[in-house]
């Protein structure tokens, strides 16, 4: 291949009279990027940052900062607007932003303007909602006239309320909304002059605004009265006068917006309108979906022929003119489709083009949704053009939205971890547009709003990786700008050394077990686990209210009892259905009273088999407790298999009930779920943790142990981690699917063995019997860690470790940015420090008899001296 590269580059330098030597230069840098780049694909990310930062500092680093940028995360520069955030839109014009905080009558709405020299803000409007005028100038807001009078009559009508009691927070919901709802004003703000107006929406429940027109003199407001049985309707409100009803009053609207001058919204399941609000003209057609061009005169939707799917494109600037179709697909299309707000932009499975001549359809070949391109002719014939296919992937393709006529946005993956991908419809070359420009953490997309212009993208996410917390950021991609050469330089270097790093601590951690640990991973073996997942698959639906759950319990109870175990079946009833959980457990030698679990499900959703959720988490758990017979570690370990997963967490919730009534000290928790589905060549999967601690062992573990890549995020909700987490805290990890939930087979009938990869299944079972084994060995994270001032020093105390063989403490002290820059080792639980800076961090763990340190730092921090802080950890 080489020999005819070069032969071919001979040719090429004759016909154009380029140096060969120049020519051939460039072939051997492209062939070192193609290098670094299988280097990555691999996961061998240390070598391949090594080649990239070589090659980037070459004479040829110029021409490889485009591929090695979107390798490596974003192409285009990001800026984060807020930490919090959500419902984000554009004004017409593209020179102003919104998006909103918090929820009901706490929200807040923010308006920033885009210049050419940053983003500066514009105001702050208390309530949600809001719209811009055409013109950028007006805004206008659903918000509260009287706020202190509504939350004294909120206190009067909530006392005696606990915060947590549900039940009587849902009784009084409706009450409390109508609260609400009496206080509401609609407010509009003229941006230049600042002068500020309230209305008064009389007898409504305001759902939002559709539109602020140039006069301002009418609103158009989506709303449901307040009395009687009423239905959601369109309204126009006039100041000084009541709310009139513009929409036919026995229809129902739902997701109106605007196109133009005419107001779109749903009539019913498969039905819409077109009303125009001046005239209140109202023409109704079968079909769903419907979306309009960005100047309102195209409108498409989707709808049914007989045995086909239809998308059909209706010319609003045609007075009485008829939808025409333009497009005809004889598989499933996409019926879903949401707004953040009225004005934000539809998320759903059909887009037009900025100029209503190209259209993007989500529809569904196979097993997962794709993204087709229809090119509407000047004059559709009603027969329909030939789709072409955008996107060729496993993983779902969704969400389509046009940035121009040869751009188109869309979202790869499952609703909890979707990224945008930019499509350029003229050379079909496809980006990934959002990134957090570290190696391992995933990056959360839940919203999009392009710019008019396409230039610039909001989005929605949690950039970090931690779904954990309630916030989640709004971030600016400036798709008009790329990141430098030396911006470049830079994030590589921080990506090796964060690299380096954790290949460092997984060497110091491991060390003095390494050998042991080897030993029982070695012993893993695909041909049993295949063996298991056969026997379980074959049983069908594994869910509490089929037979095979039952089937599946004697299932494991009987290949425990073959390894040695004397198993215990944790029955419970639950929804008139006797199940239970399996548990093996491995006693410790050493400090038997502290326990590890490690937990999988395994049961399945009622109409899927479950090959991948979860029988290869159960068979991975299974092997795991093949290879660890009759080698007890330090602490106790018990290897739990899950029932009800799919009905409510009942299993893990059952388990974590009797522990805690026990008195049982869970020191951590492995949960692992949907480990064996890979959507392409690589080995990859993704630790979700509460606790940074057992995320690095984890990624430890992989590194010495695997040849699996873990990526990370700290994600718990949904899973059987939720249970451990709620009754003890962050002491979470485990591995589930990478991306999270790509599978398009998840809870579907052909979740089948045959897209299982069962040597995944394997890495997934040594990674996690490593893991296990490390932290049953190790000290267990301290707590009552506090800290105060005393005669000019910081003096340290916390409770002595639960582990009986525990010999000394690290102790390790530093501002923020450096928390480990002293450390110490003492030997008992109380240490004085001195050159502790105010503001600054101290960190303890314990050190056993055989030199392995505690897995996770407890941690507090430092205030000002006579200060007390909080004690964490």
């Amino acid at each position: 291949m080489r020999f005819l590269l070069v032969r071919i580059l001979t040719m090429a330098c004759g016909l154009m009279m380029i140096p060969f030597e120049a020519v051939r230069g460039q072939a051997s840098v492209q062939e070192a990027f193609l290098e670094a780049w299988a280097a990555w694909r691999e996961g061998r990310f240390l070598s391949a940052l090594e080649l990239l930062e070589n090659l980037l500092s070459g004479p040829e680093g110029g021409s490889l900062r485009r591929e090695i940028a979107l390798l490596t995360g974003e192409l285009h520069p990001t800026e984060e607007l807020s930490p919090d955030g959500r419902a984000v839109r554009w004004s017409p014009d593209g020179t102003l932003l919104a998006f909103e905080k918090g929820t009901g009558a706490d929200a807040v709405t923010h308006v920033l303007r885009l210049t050419s020299d940053g983003v500066t803000p514009v105001g702050v409007m208390e309530g949600q909602g809001l719209v811009f005028s055409p013109d950028g100038r007006r805004v206008a807001w659903v918000g509260m006239e009287d706020r202190g009078s509504w939350e004294a009559a909120r206190s009067r009508l909530l006392a005696g309320v606990a915060a947590d009691d549900r039940a009587a927070l849902a009784r009084l919901r409706p009450e409390l909304e109508r609260l609400e709802a009496e206080h509401q004003r609609v407010k509009v703000r003229d941006l230049v002059s600042g002068e500020e107006r309230s209305w008064v929406a009389g007898g409504l429940r305001v759902q939002g605004i559709l539109a602020l027109p140039p006069s301002g003199e009418d609103l158009y407001l989506w709303a449901t009265p307040l009395e009687g049985e009423g239905v959601a309707g369109l309204y126009r409100l006039r100041r000084g006068e009541h709310p009139v009803l513009i929409s036919p009053p026995s229809t129902p609207v739902s997701d109106p917006f605007m196109a133009g001058d005419r107001v779109v919204y749903g009539t019913g399941r498969g039905t819409f309108a077109v009303q125009d609000p001046v005239g209140e003209g109202v023409r109704q057609y079968r079909g769903w979906s419907p979306v309009a061009s960005r100047e309102g005169r195209w409108l498409a939707f989707l709808a049914e022929e007989g045995s086909e799917g239809t998308v059909n494109l209706l010319d609003l600037g045609t007075p009485g003119g008829e939808p025409q179709v333009v497009g005809r697909f004889s598989m499933p299309l996409s019926r879903s489709g949401s707004r953040a707000c009225p004005t934000c932009p539809s998320l759903g499975g059909l887009a037009l083009s900025p100029g209503g001549r190209r259209i993007a359809v989500q529809a569904m070949p196979r097993e997962d949704w794709e993204i087709f391109l229809l090119e509407i002719p000047p004059q559709p014939t009603g027969e329909g053009g030939t789709p072409l296919q955008v996107t060729r992937e496993i993983q779902h393709d969704l969400y389509p939205l046009f940035l121009t006529e040869a751009t188109l946005l869309a979202m790869k993956g499952e609703a909890r971890h979707r990224r945008a991908h930019l499509y350029d419809l003229r050379t079909g070359q496809v980006r990934h547009l959002f990134h957090n420009n570290t190696v391992r953490t995933l990056a959360f997309e839940y919203e999009w709003a392009p710019s008019p212009d396409g230039r610039k993208l909001l989005v929605v996410a949690d950039r970090d990786g931690n779904t954990i917390s309630p916030e989640r950021g709004v971030y600016l991609v400036h798709l008009d700008r790329e990141v430098s050469q030396q911006e470049l330089r830079v994030r590589l270097a921080r990506q090796r050394e964060s690299e380096r790093k954790l290949l460092a601590e997984a060497e110091r951690a491991y060390g003095p077990i390494r050998e042991e640990v080897r030993d029982r991973v070695a012993r893993i073996s695909i041909p049993r686990l295949f063996r298991y997942q056969e026997d379980l698959f074959r049983m069908g639906s594994k869910n509490i209210t089929q037979p095979g759950n039952a089937k599946a319990i004697a299932y494991l109870e009987e290949r425990l009892r073959e390894f040695g175990y004397e198993p215990e079946l944790q029955w419970f009833e639950t929804r008139g259905v006797r199940t239970a959980n399996v548990i093996a457990r491995l006693p410790g030698t050493v400090s038997p009273d502290v326990v590890y679990t490690v937990g999988t499900h395994f049961d399945s959703a009622p109409v899927s088999p479950g090959a991948d959720d979860n029988t290869s988490g159960t068979v991975g758990l299974l092997e795991m407790a093949r290879v660890l017979a009759g080698r007890p570690l330090p602490a106790t370990v018990e290897i739990v298999f899950f029932t009800g997963e799919e009905s409510g967490l009942l299993g893990s919730r059952e388990y974590v009930r009797r522990a805690f009534a026990e008195g049982k000290k869970i020191a951590g928790v492995l949960n692992n779920d949907m480990v064996g589905f890979a959507e392409d060549h690589r080995l990859d999967n993704t630790i979700r943790f509460s606790n940074k601690g057992i995320r690095d062992l984890q990624h430890g573990a992989a590194l010495l142990f695997s040849e699996m890549t873990l990526y990370d995020a700290e994600y718990y909700r949904g899973t059987d981690a939720a249970a451990f987490y709620e009754a003890f805290g962050d002491i979470v990890g485990g591995i589930g699917s990478y991306p999270i939930l790509a599978s398009p087979h998840y809870h579907q009938s052909h979740d089948v063995l045959e897209t299982i990869n069962h040597r995944l299944v394997a890495e997934v079972a040594r990674v996690t019997t490593a893991s296990a084994m490390l932290l049953a060995s190790s000290p267990s994270r301290l707590t009552g860690l506090e800290a105060r001032w005393e005669d000019g020093r910081v003096v340290v105390r916390w409770n002595p470790s639960p582990e009986s063989d525990v010999v000394s403490y690290r102790v390790a002290w530093g501002p923020q940015g450096n928390p480990f820059e002293h450390t110490t080792l003492v030997r008992e639980p109380r240490a004085a420090l001195e050159q502790v800076p105010p503001g600054g961090v101290v960190s303890v763990r314990a050190v056993n008899r055989r030199g392995l340190e505690g897995w996770d730092w407890a941690r507090v921090p430092v205030g000002g001296q006579g200060s007390w802080p909080s004690p964490e950890g």
